[in-house]
Parts: C-alpha cells; sequence; structure tokens
C-alpha cells in the first residue's frame, strides 16, 4: 500500500512534492494549530554535528488498487539525529489522505525499537523525540496503540478581551520605582532584550527557544525599567491578527524577567500592558503558550483571565540524557 526509502537530501520533482505537501498541510491545518513543516526544513542536510535524513512515503493515487495508477507523495517525514544520537521528528500526511491508516501502516512496517547496532531504521538515531501541537486526536489514538510515553507538554491559554466570555481587564499596576516603557518594534538585534533574556533563570531549553524566536525580529516590545533605567523584564508580542475559532487573535510570545524582578508584580503588569495594546488594536482573543509545571506563570494567567484550550505534547521512544525541547 505505501512504499519509502530515506534520502539524504531531496532534490527534483520530488523536492517539489514534499514542498507541496507540507504547504498544503499547513494552510489546511493553521487555525487548530497542528504540527506543521517548515518548506526551509525540506531542502536541509546534514553536517558533521547531525544527520538528517527524509522519507517521502509514497501510495497510488487515491490509495487506488489498479497497479497502473501514479504514485504520490502522501505523507514526509523529516528526521534530524545529534552527535548523542537523539533524533527529533517532524511528520505530516497530506489532508486528503489522513485517517487512512498511512501513519499506522508506517509504523507497523518500519517498527519503534531504537536499541539496534543502528538505532532505529539504521538511521542512527538510539531515541526519538516528537511534539504533536493541539490537542491532536490522532496522535493521541496512535501513541496510545504503540504505547509512546509523553516527556514534556506546553499549554495554550487564551485570554477573551472582548465578547461574552470576556472578563473585565485590569489596567495594569506598576510597582512603586518601576515604569513601563513601551510598545516599539522589536528589531532582530534589540540589544536590551538580549541583555533581560541572559539575565533571566530559565531553563536552557526554554532560553534557546526565546532566543532563537527574538533573533527573527517582528512585533512589539514593553519592557519595565527602574529609576536607573536598567530593563527588569519585556513582554513581546503582536497585534497583527490572525483567525481564531472566527475571532481576531494575536500572540503574546515571551514574557521574560531578570532574576531579581520575579515576584513582585513585574510580570503581571507588563502583561496587562500587553492585552491592553492588543484590545486597542481591536484583537478579541489573546494567545499564549506557558509550561505547565511553571507554577508562578501557571498562577498569574490564571488571575488574569486565561483558560486553558490546547495541551502540546512531546513523545520520546528509547532513552537520552537530553532534557526535552521547549515547544516551538
Amino acid at each position: 500500500m505505501i512504499t519509502y526509502e530515506w534520502r539524504p537530501r531531496l532534490d527534483g520533482a520530488e523536492l517539489d512534492e514534499v514542498i507541496e505537501l507540507v504547504t498544503t498541510a499547513a494552510e489546511y491545518d493553521d487555525e487548530a494549530g497542528f504540527s506543521h513543516i517548515d518548506p526551509t526544513t525540506v531542502r536541509e542536510v546534514g553536517d558533521a554535528g547531525r544527520t538528517v535524513a527524509h522519507l517521502p512515503i509514497k501510495a497510488r493515487r487515491d490509495l487506488s488498487p489498479l497497479e497502473d495508477a501514479p504514485m504520490v507523495i502522501v505523507a514526509y517525514l523529516h528526521l534530524a539525529v545529534d552527535a548523542d544520537g537523539l533524533g527529533t521528528v517532524s511528520y505530516v500526511v497530506h489532508p486528503e489522505y489522513r485517517s487512512r491508516g498511512i501513519t499506522t501502516l508506517l509504523v507497523e512496517e518500519i517498527g519503534l525499537e531504537t536499541d539496534g547496532a543502528d538505532g532505529w531504521d539504521h538511521t542512527g538515531a538510539k531515541a526519538l523525540r516528537c511534539w504533536a501541537y493541539s490537542t491532536h486526536p490522532a496522535s493521541g489514538r496512535l501513541t496510545r496503540r504503540f504505547g509512546i510515553p509523553t516527556v514534556s507538554r506546553q499549554w495554550t491559554l487564551v485570554r477573551h478581551l472582548t465578547g461574552p466570555f470576556a472578563l473585565p481587564l485590569d489596567k495594569p499596576e506598576v510597582p512603586s520605582g518601576l515604569a513601563v516603557v513601551g510598545p516599539r518594534e522589536h528589531a532582530a538585534d534589540d540589544q536590551v532584550v538580549a541583555g533581560v533574556l541572559a539575565s533571566a533563570e530559565l531553563a536552557p531549553r526554554h532560553r534557546d527557544r526565546v532566543a532563537d524566536d527574538l533573533r527573527l525580529g517582528g512585533g512589539l516590545i514593553v519592557d519595565a525599567r527602574n529609576a536607573d533605567g536598567e530593563v527588569l523584564g519585556f513582554v513581546w508580542f503582536s497585534t497583527e491578527q490572525r483567525r481564531h475559532l472566527e475571532l481576531r487573535a494575536a500572540p503574546v510570545d515571551a514574557l521574560v524577567l531578570t532574576s531579581a524582578a520575579r515576584g513582585g508584580g513585574v510580570g503581571t503588569a507588563l502583561l496587562l500592558s500587553a492585552l491592553w495594546h492588543q484590545l486597542d488594536a481591536g484583537v478579541q482573543v489573546s494567545t499564549l503558550r506557558i509550561d505547565p509545571d511553571d507554577a508562578g506563570a501557571v498562577r498569574m494567567c490564571r488571575l488574569l483571565g486565561y483558560e486553558q484550550e490546547d495541551v502540546h505534547s512531546c513523545y520520546q521512544l528509547g532513552e537520552s540524557s537530553s532534557p526535552p525541547p521547549a515547544f516551538r
């Protein structure tokens, strides 16, 4: 029913077909927030520190039983294996071929053994990790069936700013001696936010994720400063709107405080400031991702009227000493 072969790189018509698949799937899954693969990833090749392998999965068009039906790419798996043998998996099925057994058949044929001499399916991967974005029913069914455990989670929270589900939004109460400044457009080389990030006591996986995202620039920054002009924290957010359950939504991308600023109300003041700017821009619902193990962040968001909407899960096969990566 399906055929597949690992490739160190994709090119020609096969590359074009995979790019079309991941682009179509990303557009289809955008509102639901499901996993997607950036088209630039499809062009990756390995280097001295990392092995990259591409797996286009093919089947006859419309899963036809006729032998003269053309073969088309119905799913794609991207695997990046680091020097320690940890493989990071990204995977997507074309929307027209979902719920038709493609993934189950692939897992049954390849298997899930990672402890062989050559790793999983001779790729060198001694452990595999994969994020499933949003509460995806297919990933839940598959992982339960094959007994694949979860090693990390992230939550998406929403805060309604208008409409029948919106609670009153408090004005920011800035702690004595501090000022909330902004918003200003965020530039990719912003040394102020880089300095705060360096002084924050974040887990390395979260710090690296935020740093990578900040390097892209874009969005707006509001920061909190003391009387000497020292920046103690910032909130990075957007007022550019996208459709979310038929509502106009915009994200708060990061809220970062220096270690000295924690627990004094600075984070609450910054987050409220971002929400007010979004409200003034016509945003109806604000979204935010948090680590559910960060009790302080969870409590602050609950007090500000956020509600949990989605759970994102990182699944793992095999053993690895590396902490799970932050949700991207």
